[in-house]
């Protein structure tokens, strides 16, 4: 969470440079003051703050228990989010239910679940998992306009405020309402007063150079606090009589504190800031309330410690109740609070309008789509809908509006904009393992992804590998309609080096397998999570053995040719590829190949069938794995095909590919105990520690000359192991420990980045 606060820090005081701009706040000609009769108009005034922003819900009680009705609420940034959801009408009690119990840290992750995207983009985050949102285009390299674009603030909005409807004012509240944000292009003040509530309330806390800035109402807009953080002069513009201001900036550090070049950053950001609010503060009257707490343990973003920000504003309040005892109404109260109070949403759609900025065909959209019409919509049916489109990955937004017409019938308004610094992207790979014996492998990849080639979302994926495997491949992806059929063609040549040892630990060299791939396939995804194709290939390869091999055999070299069909089906559920808690994958594989090497003719047959399944329990995790792998052919001298096991969590304790032969059957259970994380840390790279118990069967190896292998006969094997979710991909440092014939039981160091076991 540190680092993103001092960039938080660091963006706003660039941004704070630009001060206030009081001076764009004009007063409109119909005042929501001006409808209050026989009695002063009073405007709550809500500043930014973050996570302090808890100490606003302690001011909303108080006045409720004071019984003193809000004619006006002006908020900024996290005073636009409380103060809009209690002008909608929402209680106290609602809005502190939402305040500790959203996952504020979901706003801050825009990218969709891996369970809720196609099954092709599954794949691709699971190769290339260091994603940058590098976009390439004629122009060179291109990055979005924030860190964030956005997307999973506005879902995060969307659960706290439902789905709001386009105002033409918002005085059509129940209690009018004003949000500010800044104007990116001037540095000046934009008081929101219609349009979508939770656009305005997102714009005004969009926080520049960490969330893209939003373009409402024809300004560029981010984070209110930018320009004002503590709207006074808007509330005393639209004619309040009365303000209660609560602010909640930062506190100025101590001279103490004041210990690192972060520190002093966020000092002149406090300055800046200060000086701004004194200026609103300065135009507060003896009529007026001031209300600051105490929250110099609270930071802009421990959303964890929300209740203490709570705790601080109700001591602030009741050392205030006597000022705002002036303004309680009793008479009145009982009427005001009834025309207040929301009614549960009931979303009944008649139709989908959709704004579609985007190279992808309008149907394709509506069908990831997949609302019901003319029956109640649930909101978490609407947002998995929207998610669905947005896992697409080709999209910088997608957002939904309700629309009413005179009638009342309801319709969604759906806008889909494409990424700005599209259509092609860069994705990377590092990968190293170490067995601190004999297995030193690394990889750097990289993987060019054009979209957009048709309106169906075909796309062209260019993937570039160095390091001891390496790898130069093309895949072309073309869907076929709607119908979810899709064509596909690949090219991919590969090396591969499989590090070969004996009984006793002696590294037996290196077999080194080069190979060009040519792939022709159709194929078809009804739903995401499954993907059958069936295709023709063409793999032209040689083998090159190490002097341990080439002794025993007449040649050192082992050209081949093979041709033939496949088909291929994988059903993919996990969350998580390398380390799931939840969800299936069944992946199955068959093959017919005419192989063709040293003047022999032959038929192979290969089968193969792996199935994962994954289930969590509070921070406890089982997953369980099968595997069966088998090839059916001539019974020569080579086989072309040899499978292998060894490896971390593929029979542990053995060095990896250590056990070849022509058939392999394998079953693990492995636990895994996720150390408690925030459910609030921005940043979703949990740790794991794990312990696995593995079985398998290798039968009919072609490497005796290399060592004795155990065949026809189990193999027990297990193995404890620390794990790292990274940004960089998984990260794994283990041990594991498997029996043999021989007298000592093989055991092995694991370390591993990059590799998915």
């Amino acid at each position: 969470m540190f680092p993103v606060r001092w960039f938080v820090f660091g963006v706003m005081l660039l941004a704070h440079q630009v001060a206030e701009a009081e001076h764009s706040v004009k007063q409109p000609a119909d005042s929501p003051c001006a409808r209050v009769q026989h009695r002063p108009c009073v405007a709550l005034v809500l500043g930014g703050g973050g996570a302090r922003g808890g100490a606003h819900l302690a001011v909303l009680r108080q006045l409720e228990a004071q019984q003193i009705p809000v004619d006006l609420i002006v908020g900024t940034s996290i005073g636009a989010f409380v103060g809009g959801l209690y002008a909608q009408g929402k209680s106290p009690a609602e809005i502190e239910k939402l305040l500790l119990e959203l996952p504020w840290s979901d706003g801050f992750r825009d990218r969709v679940d891996r369970d809720e995207v196609p099954a092709r983009r599954k794949d691709q985050r699971d190769q290339f998992p260091i994603n940058l949102d590098i976009g390439v285009g004629p122009e060179g390299l291109r990055v979005p306009k924030g860190v964030l674009h956005g997307q999973a603030m506005a879902g995060l909005l969307q659960r706290a405020y439902g789905l709001a409807p386009e105002l033409s004012s918002f005085d059509q509240l129940a209690v009018p309402f004003r949000a500010v944000a800044t104007d990116l292009t001037n540095r000046e003040a934009v008081v929101l007063s219609h349009g979508n509530l939770l656009h305005a309330v997102q714009a005004s806390m969009s926080i520049p150079g960490v969330v893209r800035p939003m373009m409402l109402q024809n300004h560029l807009l981010v984070d209110g606090g930018v320009a004002n953080n503590l709207p006074i002069s808007v509330a005393k513009a639209l004619g309040a009589q009365h303000v209660i201001a609560v602010s909640i900036d930062s506190p100025l550090l101590a001279g103490s504190e004041l210990n690192s070049a972060m520190a002093i950053t966020e000092q002149l950001t406090n300055f800046l800031v200060a000086e701004a609010v004194s200026r609103q503060l300065a135009l507060l009257g003896p009529a007026d309330v001031l209300i600051q707490p105490q929250l110099k343990t609270v930071g802009t973003l421990d959303f964890d410690k929300m209740p203490q920000a709570i705790a601080a504003g109700q001591v602030a309040v009741t050392a205030a109740r006597t000022a705002l005892g002036r303004l309680s109404q009793p008479a009145l109260y009982a009427a005001w609070q009834q025309q207040r109070v929301s009614k549960p949403q009931q979303i009944e759609l008649t139709g989908v309008a959709l704004e579609n900025h985007t190279a992808l065909d309008d149907q394709l959209l509506l069908q990831r789509l997949n609302l019901p019409l003319q029956q109640p919509v649930s909101l978490q049916t609407l947002q998995q809908g929207v998610r669905r489109i947005y896992g697409l990955d080709m999209l910088e937004r997608v957002s939904s509006t309700l629309q009413q017409d005179a009638e009342g019938k309801q319709r969604l308004l759906l806008k889909a904009e494409a990424k700005s610094w599209g259509p092609a992207y860069l994705n990377f790979r590092f990968a190293l393992e170490d067995d601190f014996e004999n297995t030193h492998n690394y990889q750097l990849a990289a993987s060019h992804l054009w979209t957009g080639l048709s309106a169906y979302g075909a796309e062209l994926e260019n993937v570039v590998a160095l390091g001891t495997d390496k790898q130069l491949a093309s895949t072309l992806y073309w869907p076929l309609g709607l119908s979810g059929f899709y064509g596909e063609l690949k090219v991919d040549q590969s090396r591969t080096v499989f590090s070969l040892e004996d009984d006793a630990g002696r590294s037996g060299g290196e077999l080194n397998q080069r190979e060009l791939t040519l792939r022709a396939a159709v194929g078809w995804e009804p739903v995401d999570p499954l993907q059958i194709s069936v295709g023709l290939q063409r793999r032209d390869g040689r083998f090159r053995l190490p002097a341990i091999l080439a002794q025993q055999l007449p040649f050192d070299r082992l050209p081949y040719l093979r041709r033939g069909t496949n088909m291929q089906m994988s059903y993919d559920t996990l969350n998580s590829r390398s380390f799931p808690s939840r969800g299936v994958r069944v992946d199955a594989n068959w093959q017919r190949l005419n192989d063709e090497y040293l003047s022999v003719r032959s038929q192979s047959q290969l089968y193969g069938l792996q199935a994962q399944a994954a289930r969590q329990w509070q921070s406890h995790i089982l997953r369980g794995r099968l595997r069966f792998d088998r090839v059916d052919g001539p019974n020569n001298l080579v086989e072309l095909d040899q499978f292998s096991l060894g490896g971390l969590l593929n029979l542990s304790g053995y060095p990896k590919n250590f056990l070849f032969g022509s058939e392999i059957q394998f079953a693990s259970l492995v636990y895994q105990y996720q150390w408690p994380e925030s459910r609030l840390s921005l940043f979703k790279a949990p740790f794991y520690l794990g312990t696995s118990l593995e079985r398998g069967l290798v039968r009919q190896s072609r490497f005796s000359a290399v060592r004795d292998v155990q065949v026809d006969d189990w193999i027990w094997a297990g193995s404890i192991f620390a794990g790292w979710d990274s940004p960089f991909g998984p990260l794994y440092l283990g041990y594991g420990q498997a029996d043999s014939n021989s007298a000592e039981q093989p055991y092995r160091f694991y370390l591993s980045l990059g590799q998915t076991f």
